[in-house]
């Protein structure tokens, strides 16, 4: 299946670095780590040079409603990078030891500095409602609700089936489907939990259906940041099931949601970290911040490098959403910092 192009505004690329724009290369990283001795997802977008014929008449480029959008961004410097580290002959005997071992010798070592957004807040570790309290957002329309038929479902690749183990975590199903002639990610949920499972599969499902109601009426899907989900619907499955046997013996239907498949894109990992797919990635999550979400879950699985070099958060079955005390300015920040040592901790090119 041909990839299909970003579906980032003009407006969104031009204020992107050029480097963001091309695919990862330890090249490239080393190009972009030179450039960026002050960068920050917002700083790095304002330093980008940027032609007039990259930047379209802000009368043509649709933006959200300001109510539609929290300013989430926080403002912080990168230090330059430690120049032993980023030797031809460091970074392959690196990803020789990462690749026999699955283990990254340079991970945790001060490589890009101290983590910028530790100094932020430092002195809190619970929100203060006076100052971590967010400004309140519309509430977004509902998830559109689909009518599909198991009939018209081809599976084409099983991405993660329930294990069946009573107690496991994997009450969720990820398939890569066929429907009426095209490709989608298909994600089940179961629609039973027992006494006391607090976040089984409606759990799961109430939160990745109000995520991606908050980031569709943001704009985030529009622009790529996250997939585009097409809506939600109870899949009737047969007792004499195929690729569904996991939940056909349910009682109750499982809740199904229909999201789109992104081809040829490849988890994050020491393999294909860059200074690039870095900014990229908070980048992204500055934007899932602002529609008012919190991921709860960002880590390399959950995040996917296309070959254009942009990154895109999926999987919000444990994120919370305004207006949860939980979703503050603190909690965001928080999520900020995990993602820079994500990324910088771990990143040998």
């Amino acid at each position: 299946m041909a990839a299909q192009p970003t579906r980032r505004s003009p407006r969104i690329l031009a204020l992107s670095t050029i480097a963001n724009r091309q695919p990862a290369s330890p090249s490239h990283a080393k190009a972009s780590a030179k450039r960026c001795k002050s960068s920050s997802t917002r700083s790095s977008k304002r330093k980008a040079p940027i032609r007039d014929s990259d930047v379209p008449n802000t009368k043509d480029v649709p933006r959200p409603s300001k109510r539609r959008r929290l300013d989430a961004s926080i403002y912080t410097v990168r230090s330059e990078p430690d120049p032993q580290y980023l030797a031809p002959s460091a970074i392959a005997k690196a990803r020789k030891q990462y690749f026999a071992g699955d283990f990254n010798p340079f991970h945790i070592l001060p490589i890009w500095g101290t983590n910028p957004y530790n100094a932020i807040w430092k002195e809190y570790k619970f929100p203060d409602p006076t100052i971590h309290t967010l400004p309140p957002m519309d509430p977004p329309p509902p998830l559109k609700r689909l009518s599909i038929r198991y009939s018209e479902l081809t599976s084409v690749e099983v991405i993660r089936n329930w294990d069946g183990h009573e107690g496991s975590e994997n009450d969720t199903s990820i398939f890569r489907t066929s429907y009426k002639g095209k490709v989608y990610i298909l994600k089940l949920f179961r629609s039973w939990a027992p006494l006391g499972g607090a976040e089984w599969g409606p759990h799961k499902f109430a939160r990745e259906k109000r995520a991606y109601e908050y980031l569709l009426h943001g704009g985030v899907c529009a622009e790529g940041f996250v997939p585009m989900c097409y809506g939600w619907f109870q899949l009737r499955v047969p007792k004499k099931s195929g690729w569904l046997r996991s939940v056909a013996s349910d009682e109750t239907p499982p809740y199904a949601l229909l999201i789109e498949y992104i081809p040829d894109a490849v988890p994050l990992s020491v393999s294909n970290i860059s200074v690039s797919a870095a900014e990229q990635l908070h980048l992204a999550a500055e934007f899932v911040h602002g529609a008012g979400v919190l991921h709860n879950d960002i880590y390399p699985r959950n995040t996917l490098l296309r070959p254009d070099g942009t990154v895109v958060i999926i999987d919000f079955d444990r994120a919370s959403t305004l207006p949860r005390a939980d979703v503050n300015r603190l909690s965001l920040k928080f999520e900020m910092q995990h993602c820079w040592c994500m990324c910088y901790s771990r990143m040998i090119n």
